[in-house]
């Protein structure tokens, strides 16, 4: 939301005076002072016009929604208070006067309290933190400013013209002020919508994150069962590997037994060479293995061998002579 609108004031006014309107002496002779009511009426509705103006431009420029009721109900609580007036230059060929005063405004602080929540959302100063910033005179809720402007009376002296020589920051700081405070309920209604996506994210991930846990217990959970099963398939294994390999050393010691001592002692050497070469074989298979596995492929490794050496030292039994 852009605050600073930059609008050349130079917007003369007419105020019409009847026979009855104070102020007419002096007008009548063609003559208008800058401190005449009629003349300090004229440039207060000047200011007040201009305000309501330069609002209606921010509120269109940023898009602001609101009705004309709200917009006028805001800008009428603003009054422009006129003081030490007095005449700055004159010109001797021209009826045309030149004045300063000193104007004293306020801003409601229900006003300013709204245009700092608006401000704050948008992450923007509060409003007497811009005003410091602008150079513009502000004390709690009153400003005050050193207007200048020009008087001149029409030629039959019924009317009388009013010129703003200067106070575009003062009208334009006032207005943003006034515009930011309209949009309260607006902010206030998309703080309210935030509020309720961020909750609505807070739950969707709080469900996230429950679902991912109980996906990870649910695959922990498998994964146990599963580690389980294969330690009890391993276990059962591994007993029926040793069942057999027992029953092949049984067998082949038996075999061995039977032998005569001649016999035994000239397969000794030959069986000890074997024995060695066969753990070499059975360890390396099982190292080609998984970790959980190794031992019972070393002992079917051992199984097989056994069962192998058993018939070449039968047949050499047999036909040893």
């Amino acid at each position: 939301m852009r605050l600073k609108f930059a609008i050349v004031l130079s917007i003369p006014f007419l105020i019409g005076l009847s026979a009855c309107d104070k102020g007419l002496s002096a007008i009548s002779n063609n003559n208008t002072n800058c401190g005449d009511e009629s003349s300090l009426q004229l440039i207060q509705s000047l200011l007040d016009d201009s305000t309501q103006s330069y609002v209606k431009r921010i509120a269109s420029n940023e898009g602001v929604s609101t009705d004309s009721s709200a917009l006028r109900a805001s800008t009428s609580q603003i009054t422009y208070s006129l003081e030490d007036v007095r005449t700055s230059k004159t010109d001797p060929n021209s009826t045309k006067v030149f004045c300063v005063a000193a104007l004293s405004t306020n801003l409601d602080t229900e006003t300013i309290d709204r245009a700092n929540l608006v401000n704050e959302y948008y992450g923007i100063s509060e409003v007497n933190e811009q005003a410091f910033q602008q150079d513009i005179d502000m004390d709690g809720n009153v400003i005050n400013y050193s207007i200048e402007y020009s008087i001149q009376p029409t030629d039959d002296g019924k009317n009388i013209y009013g010129q703003l020589q200067n106070g575009s920051e003062l009208i334009d700081f006032i207005s943003t002020t006034v515009v930011s405070a309209l949009q309260k309920n607006n902010v206030q209604a998309m703080k309210s919508q935030e509020q309720k996506d961020n909750a609505q994210r807070d739950i969707e991930k709080k469900q996230a994150m429950e679902a991912e846990a109980l996906s990870i217990a649910e695959a922990e959970a498998n994964a146990s069962m599963e580690a389980a099963e294969e330690l009890a398939n391993i276990t059962s294994e591994k007993a029926k590997a040793k069942a057999t390999m027992d029953y092949k050393r049984n067998e082949f010691n038996e075999l061995w037994s039977s032998a005569s001592t001649e016999i035994r002692e000239s397969l000794a050497e030959g069986q000890k060479e074997w024995v060695a070469e066969r753990d070499e074989i059975c360890i390396n298979r099982a190292q080609e293995s998984e970790v959980a596995w190794q031992e019972v492929v070393r002992m079917e490794c051992i199984s097989e061998l056994l069962g192998d050496r058993y018939y070449q030292v039968k047949e050499y039994i047999d036909t040893y002579s």
